[in-house]
């Protein structure tokens, strides 16, 4: 098996060029929410998230917004009647069907040890006119350097933390001394 070109494994994705948006910047800068905007107001789409948490929060969102949205994870599968959403954890990522719009988060996980197969596999294969990668400005480099080979129109918007950081003025203290009441 080659495996020096692993972007030609999927090749429902290389038939388009695909807007790739990079959305990066530090916590609480709106990266992410500015991509599931996105993916709210399109026909169809997928949300990759790395924990069941943020799955079942986007799913749940699109739902409330009246966007059906199945949720699909390695424990769960709550499929919605006329969706064409979906919100799964990364590795449940369905790089087999076609969608207007993906959004991949958390995507400098591609650099992890143990995980980065899976973020690497949705950055690849995703097939979606639009592909929004929320994520730390750190991997604008390596994902420049990845989708060099597949044609697709990248572009990285930057954002700015929208609250100030403001460290506490006493420490917290220890956790053990916590739970020991």
């Amino acid at each position: 098996m080659d495996l020096t070109r692993p972007h030609t494994w999927y090749p429902l994705a290389r038939k388009k060029v695909r807007k790739v948006i990079l959305h990066v910047g530090p916590t609480n800068s709106g990266k992410t929410y500015h991509a599931l905007k996105q993916l709210e107001s399109c026909s169809s789409g997928i949300y990759c998230g790395p924990l069941r948490l943020l799955a079942w929060e986007v799913a749940n969102r699109l739902n409330k917004a009246k966007v059906p949205c199945d949720l699909i994870t390695g424990q769960e599968r709550e499929e919605v009647d006329g969706a064409k959403h979906k919100a799964v954890t990364v590795e449940m990522a369905d790089v087999i069907s076609d969608y207007e719009c993906a959004v991949v988060d958390e995507i400098q996980m591609l650099g992890c040890k143990t995980r980065g197969f899976s973020f690497t596999r949705a950055l690849l294969g995703m097939s979606a006119d639009e592909l929004h990668l929320c994520g730390d400005p750190a991997a604008v480099p390596l994902i420049q350097e990845i989708l060099k080979v597949t044609g697709d129109d990248v572009k990285v918007q930057s954002y700015e933390r929208l609250s100030p950081l403001v460290p506490l003025k006493v420490p917290l203290g220890s956790f053990f001394e916590h739970t020991k009441r």
